[in-house]
């Protein structure tokens, strides 16, 4: 059994949410919970949050950097932009998304769909809707606690990321980082955040999987994510449309040390 956890990123200063529609082909609330263990905490009773205060628990940033490690190594995710006017409609706009995304990957495995809380005005209009898209082999859990749901908290980080990136493309983060170990650049490299956050992040986008090749080093390298793993609402004005679009409608694959 496969799984989508869906999350959201809000930003009131920027006017858009961001919601993550994070996909998997197994269960890894037995791994999250190992992080979280490995760390400290009681998987129980705690979890990682994109908010967290890494000043004030250090430890939460070595959680936040081996999810990382496990969403690079076992999901997919597509990303849909709301205005944040429409906040109230995240959950509608991400069963709009993730319907694109299952029929333009191609996706025909069962699929458990795992809404973090908040995501929809009531249990009844959430149901409703899903009844209205009659996507097959889907079931559909709402109203989860991350918690218990704890692939939920790979979305969480996922929707954070992807409004950084956003954010930056707008002009709005100017925050410089040290390239790191294993990054392909020297360590004490200083880069953008956004950048530095794109070059691992964008391998697990759900993308198109072929295309003509025309001997060209970019061009080869470029795939097409909109509309596989991308989802504008159609309530974006032409302003966000476009920096989503200018964002995140492609992705270079090849290498970009």
């Amino acid at each position: 059994m496969s799984q989508f956890y869906i999350d959201d990123s809000v930003h009131d200063e920027t006017g858009f949410v961001i919601g993550a529609c994070v996909y998997s082909n197994h269960d890894l609330s037995t791994q999250i919970a190992d992080i979280l263990i490995q760390s400290g905490y009681d998987s129980n009773i705690s979890e990682f949050k994109s908010s967290a205060n890494y000043r004030k628990e250090p430890q939460m940033a070595i959680v936040r950097d081996d999810l990382r490690q496990l969403f690079g190594d076992t999901c997919k995710f597509g990303i849909v932009v709301i205005p944040r006017n429409e906040r109230g409609g995240l959950g509608f706009e991400c069963l709009y998304g993730i319907n694109e995304f299952i029929k333009h990957n191609g996706l025909t495995d069962p699929i458990d769909l795992y809404f973090d809380q908040g995501l929809f005005p009531s249990m009844e209009k959430a149901n409703q809707a899903a009844k209205n898209l009659s996507l097959a082999n889907c079931n559909f859990h709402f109203e989860q606690n991350s918690i218990a749901i704890r692939g939920l908290q790979l979305a969480d980080m996922t929707a954070h990321t992807a409004s950084i990136i956003l954010k930056e493309k707008m002009g709005l983060i100017t925050k410089m980082v040290k390239a790191g170990e294993n990054s392909g650049y020297d360590p004490d490299l200083d880069m953008e955040l956004g950048f530095e956050m794109w070059a691992s992040f964008r391998y697990n986008f759900f993308h198109e999987k072929s295309k003509k090749v025309v001997d060209d080093p970019i061009t080869d390298f470029t795939f097409k994510i909109d509309p596989f793993g991308l989802y504008i609402a159609k309530t974006c004005d032409a302003k966000l449309s476009q920096y989503a679009k200018d964002t995140f409608a492609e992705v270079y694959l090849g290498c970009i040390h």
